[in-house]
């Protein structure tokens, strides 16, 4: 009968049970959380964004939300986008105004990792873009620049994302929102006259004609520069002067030197010039430096 040692026993037995104790070992562990993904990658990987990756890419903002970091992202949803006219969003995403678009976006980024808990009632942050974001905090609810966070705290690999429910346009300017809004006539005007640099600062209020008003000139809108920049001037108020701020028989002194604008409120707001009026059709089309009234005629000094 074959005999056995006990030394040649125990040899044998405890790699069996080492490689057993291994085996059970890893049956035991608890599975790994999968790695967290880019801000972009989690953007993409969320059919609520779908819109705003669109928009990445068109400003060519993808690679840029790939890096270190760390961000904050306000990301605004699909409906936040389909909430403005659908021609503004087609002029954002359109390759002459990305810098327009990147304007925009990178107002909804801040530098660093920002979590819910740490956004205060009247906080501000400073963006990506340069302009200064108001947080807001009441009864639990946390807007930033008037648009409320309805998912906080989507863990990035770079940072995090906070959905949120309108697309920010605080960073646009007066020419900006000209631009996206389709007011092509008083843009063209307003480079001829080399305007743009001035209706980018200050603190303004634009009466802002329509295409069509422009159209209805008699004898069409001024050729030389001269004529047209005081026609442009005579829209232009130097302080910001919202809807509810107007009042009946107030006189808005433009940058046209001398010549101010009445307004009436009897029947709707109406600005009337040296020769003519203008109805407001649509008002308080907030900027960065001001506010836009939309008119329906062309005022003439």
């Amino acid at each position: 009968m074959f005999m056995m040692t006990r030394r040649a026993l125990v040899a044998l037995t405890l790699p069996v049970l080492a490689s057993t104790l291994v085996a059970c070992s890893d049956d035991d562990d608890t599975p790994t959380a999968p790695a967290l993904q880019t801000i972009t990658q989690t953007a993409a990987a969320t059919a609520q964004l779908s819109t705003l990756v669109t928009a990445l890419q068109a400003a060519e903002l993808t690679t840029t939300l790939n890096g270190t970091g760390p961000f904050t992202v306000f990301a605004p949803v699909n409906s936040a986008f389909s909430a403005l006219p659908s021609d503004v969003v087609t002029r954002l995403l359109e390759t002459g105004n990305r810098a327009i678009l990147t304007k925009v976006l990178t107002f909804h980024v801040v530098p660093g990792r920002i979590t819910a808990s740490q956004l205060r009632d009247g906080q501000t942050l400073t963006t990506v873009e340069g302009t200064a974001l108001p947080v807001s905090v009441a009864n639990g609810v946390v807007t930033v620049g008037g648009a409320r966070v309805t998912t906080a705290d989507v863990a990035a690999s770079n940072g995090v994302v906070h959905l949120i429910d309108g697309v920010m346009l605080g960073s646009l300017d007066i020419v900006d929102n000209a631009i996206i809004r389709g007011f092509s006539s008083l843009v063209s005007a307003v480079q001829a006259a080399n305007l743009v640099t001035p209706l980018r600062g200050g603190n303004l209020t634009v009466f802002a004609p329509t295409n069509a008003a422009f159209a209805a000139i008699p004898g069409g809108a001024p050729s030389d520069v001269a004529t047209l920049t005081r026609v442009l001037q005579l829209h232009v108020v130097g302080s910001r002067a919202l809807s509810s701020q107007l009042s009946n028989g107030q006189q808005l002194p433009t940058l046209l030197t001398g010549t101010s604008l009445t307004v009436g409120l009897t029947g709707g707001v109406r600005v009337t010039g040296p020769r003519n009026f203008a109805s407001v059709v649509a008002a308080d089309v907030v900027a960065k430096n001001g506010v836009i009234h939309v008119i329906d005629t062309v005022l003439l000094p």
